[in-house]
């Protein structure tokens, strides 16, 4: 009799627990993963976790919502604390509390935060609409669209103006002259970052001299430039990829001269020197070419357009790789040639000279309206200079790119690349000594690159986004970074 009450009291007792534990955790059975997907100006957002969905209201990553929105976050694992900073707001959170602190003040939240997967999950209207965007649900597609406003595109990484002073390749300047006006735009206070259109070997110089804070360059540092500054380093950070074309002035001939890879080098090795070349001939059939002389138009500053170039007729013309090689200047061979500076100087200098053949960045041809050549790629395949062949270029050496960054994308195998395409970088040290500087440096980069609001622009301005596995290298790199030792993107 005594052992049957003592069982019951035990069957009791544990009802009595699994009921106690249950309504201590009443959001567990309510917690629901569902494939959901997420926008951002119209833009896929990727998360490693998928959302889940409590009480009806979604729960997302907190670094998915707060770097999307261009938020600085934070975590504390000794408080369990989310803390969030964006243009003069602080949003904190804490894992388990229903309340939140928005620039000091409580905030009632729907949903409490909670680690799930080990990623902290946080709600995801609140966090979007305290920073200033709208979000909207589209249950019959299970889509979440967030979108910026003018109040959520404001940074603010400093407490004070500041300025920046950078330069180096010409390359990208178009792109880099409206990435900085845009981010001058939009910080409070305003950070006004001055990119001077110097060349690659300038850039390159500046940053080793410490006269420039950050620098362009098309061109990688070689090794021996590398130890010049042990035991700090030199970051490349990779911004977008850009073709080099090859232009030209010729009566009567317009867009679409075609040109094979040892034509041209041969041309630029001043072996032919006449436009009606049987060799050029050959190849236009139904193009009248006049018996004019091929004047070359190089570039006359150390030049990182002159590397991609250089470095494609050395990858494709023994004749080439053994005599001028590949640089960011040569020892140009062609008798007769022109020199000028920058990509603008090239494409002035072209469409002044009757009979001129130069190389420069893709935009540059494009807005200066000159025609360009047509080349015969790795596959065999005549390829025009083109966003879309750029892209069709790196994803053929994609994975060949090593941690460092530094890679060439020159002569790539795929069918529809066009063979002379190349990265340009933004190169940092990874150790900084002004913190101010420092972080608003790394919160341009972020801004422009990881968030990617660069690619408007790039493709207005013909350069090719990186792809998203890349874009996720440069956030590591990001990370990296430091003041004195001490990680500046926490």
């Amino acid at each position: 009799m005594f052992m049957k009450r003592s069982l019951k009291v035990k069957a009791l007792a544990i009802l009595f627990c699994a009921s106690l534990l249950v309504s201590l955790l009443p959001t567990a059975t309510m917690a629901t993963t569902r494939p959901i997907t997420m926008e951002f100006d119209g833009r896929l957002i990727a998360s490693e976790v998928p959302p889940i969905i409590v009480g009806g209201r979604t729960l997302v990553p907190m670094r998915v919502v707060f770097e999307t929105l261009g938020a600085l976050v934070t975590w504390d694992e000794n408080t369990r604390t989310v803390t969030g900073h964006k243009a003069g707001n602080v949003i904190v959170l804490t894992i388990g509390n229903p309340t939140a602190t928005v620039n000091g003040s409580p905030v009632r939240l729907d949903q409490a935060p909670r680690i799930t997967a080990g990623r902290t999950l946080v709600p995801l209207r609140f966090v979007a609409e305290t920073l200033g965007a709208l979000v909207e649900w589209d249950e019959s597609r299970a889509l979440v669209k967030i979108t910026s406003t003018t109040a959520s595109q404001r940074r603010s990484p400093l407490d004070r103006t500041l300025r920046l002073t950078t330069g180096g390749a010409s390359f990208p300047f178009p792109l880099y002259a409206r990435l900085t006006a845009e981010y001058a735009r939009i910080t409070a206070p305003t950070i006004q970052i001055d990119y001077a259109s110097v060349g690659s070997g300038a850039g390159i110089r500046g940053l080793l001299a410490r006269t420039f804070d950050f620098a362009g360059t098309d061109a990688p540092l070689t090794d021996e430039q590398m130890a010049q500054v042990l035991p700090n380093q030199v970051l490349h950070i990779p911004t977008v990829m850009g073709a080099v074309a090859v232009i030209y002035n010729v009566e009567g001939v317009r867009t679409g001269l075609r040109l094979t890879a040892d034509v041209l080098a041969d041309i630029f090795l001043g072996r032919l020197t006449h436009w009606n070349d049987p060799r050029i001939v050959q190849l236009n059939a139904g193009v009248t070419l006049p018996n004019q002389r091929i004047t070359v138009v190089r570039r006359s500053d150390a030049s990182g357009t002159t590397f991609i170039f250089t470095d494609y007729l050395s990858a494709v013309s023994e004749p080439w790789r053994t005599g001028p090689s590949r640089g960011t200047a040569v020892a140009w061979p062609s008798p007769g040639n022109v020199g000028a500076r920058g990509n603008e100087g090239v494409s002035a200098q072209v469409g002044q000279i009757p009979g001129a053949i130069g190389y420069v960045e893709l935009s540059h041809a494009i807005i200066n309206k000159l025609d360009t050549v047509i080349l015969r790629n790795r596959a065999g395949n005549f390829v025009a200079p083109s966003v879309a062949a750029t892209t069709a270029a790196a994803a053929g050496l994609a994975r060949e790119i090593p941690a460092d960054m530094r890679a060439s994308l020159v002569n790539s195998p795929g069918a529809n690349a066009y063979p002379i395409v190349g990265l340009t970088w933004i190169i940092v040290y990874r150790d900084q000594t002004d913190l101010a500087k420092a972080t608003s440096m790394v919160d341009f980069l972020r801004w422009a690159v990881v968030e990617r609001n660069l690619e408007p622009f790039a493709e207005e301005l013909h350069y090719a986004p990186l792809a998203q596995e890349l874009i996720d290298r440069v956030r590591e790199q990001l990370r990296t970074l430091t003041f004195h030792g001490l990680p500046i993107w926490r």
